[in-house]
């Protein structure tokens, strides 16, 4: 079912760039029947904004969402899960976030490093959390 769920970010985030938002629902349905809160959904939707959205918002997102994720479906993880590593990489992705924010002259490679980051961390947290 791992895969089943990276499929499913696929999907969306494909969807999202390729189709109007409406389209979406059915993904957004399947996270509801896997039991992800209401918040969680709202971080994906808004993960997922159009082209154009701020890398820096969207990566923050996707550190809300991981939180989400450890804070509501740790019990139902596998006790192997790396909540360890997710908290001290969501910890240095905040770092960098703080850092790049306060630089007057955004870094494009360390912006691209650090959502790189941010979606390994998210699809690794994703991924564990799908029944």
């Amino acid at each position: 079912m791992v895969k089943t769920g990276a499929n499913v970010v696929n999907i969306i985030t494909t969807l999202a760039q390729l189709v109007p938002p409406e389209m979406t629902q059915s993904a957004f349905t399947w996270l509801q029947q896997q039991h992800f809160s209401d918040k969680f959904i709202d971080l994906v939707k808004k993960v997922h904004l159009p082209e154009g959205s701020d890398p820096l918002e969207r990566i923050g997102y996707q550190c809300d969402a991981v939180e989400e994720i450890i804070e509501t479906q740790s019990a139902e993880l596998s006790e192997d899960a790396p909540i360890g590593q997710w908290r001290g990489e969501l910890d240095k992705i905040r770092r960098g976030l703080d850092l790049i924010d306060k630089d007057p002259q955004k870094d494009r490679k360390k912006i691209k490093a650090l959502r790189h980051r941010a979606d390994s961390l998210f699809n690794s947290a994703f991924s564990a959390a799908v029944k």
